[in-house]
């Protein structure tokens, strides 16, 4: 009787957890607040059962409830949450992945981020075996326009071509660096389409002379908006653009698994599809 006792308080308990766990994330996904009701009806539970889960978020400051007797997530929750991000930046999270595909490519990975009208290079990691370097460096910067990871994050920045036109506004002109550098809005703005289309950018010695990338940009901290972009450079004599749009597979199974398939976004489906 004590073993049978003793599997049904586990059960129960496990049950009573996963509905608190279940009431934290209903309210991570009502920014604006939820009633008693609102979780109760949400979750399909009893208002009591629910009650009692917001009583222990409460207490433990996971939750807060407001004047207007509306729950919501609580500030030493937010505060871990955030502690933690900042402890453990993007740029430490991708450095499994990027070691894993500068190995297995034999080529040289980066992860950077925008800001403004530059991308920002965080993370660089050069193959095991590598006879050649980059020139780019970590804290370095190029004009996100002639950039693969630049470009990757601009495609879903600049949604149309009036955002490209603001852009090219506010941080152009268009510099040609190299004569396979987009030098106008209505190229940067067809580019930037296509990569929508496709999932991925690519930088077609657009930035340096001999040099092209395939880029992903990562959504690491929200579903709509990437936090960064990895890349994958290499020299055009023995790598070309269709050699590494040919890898792109392995390279998404590669992110999977180190991060989940929740950071990669697929390609936007064909016009009338």
């Amino acid at each position: 009787m004590a073993d049978t006792a003793d599997r049904t308080d586990g059960a129960s308990a496990l049950t009573g957890s996963a509905r608190v766990l279940a009431v934290l994330r209903h309210l991570a996904e009502h920014p604006g607040g939820s009633r008693l009701g609102e979780v109760a009806a949400a979750l399909d539970a009893p208002k009591s059962s629910v009650h009692r889960a917001l009583g222990s978020l409460v207490q433990s400051g996971f939750a807060r409830q407001d004047a207007e007797g509306e729950y919501h997530l609580g500030f030493d929750l937010l505060r871990l949450v955030f502690g933690y991000h900042e402890a453990r930046a993007p740029s430490l999270t991708v450095g499994p992945v990027l070691r894993r595909l500068a190995d297995e490519t034999g080529e040289t990975t980066h992860y950077g981020v925008l800001v403004e009208g530059n991308i920002i290079y965080q993370a660089k990691v050069s193959p095991s075996r590598s006879t050649f370097q980059m020139s780019s460096v970590i804290g370095g910067s190029n004009p996100a326009y002639r950039t693969g990871l630049g470009k990757a994050l601009l495609m879903h920045e600049l949604a149309d071509r009036a955002d490209v036109d603001k852009y090219v506004a506010e941080y152009g002109p268009l510099e040609g660096r190299t004569p396979h550098t987009l030098r106008t809005p209505e190229a940067l703005h067809e580019a930037l389409a296509e990569g929508r289309r496709n999932g991925y950018m690519l930088d077609l010695e657009e930035n340096d002379l001999g040099i092209v990338c395939i880029a992903l940009p990562l959504f690491l901290d929200s579903p709509s908006r990437p936090t960064g972009a990895i890349s994958i450079s290499a020299v055009v004599s023995r790598t070309t653009p269709q050699d590494l749009v040919g890898r792109l597979p392995r390279i998404r199974e590669i992110v999977t698994e180190e991060l989940g398939s929740a950071v990669l976004r697929p390609a936007e489906p064909p016009i009338g599809g």
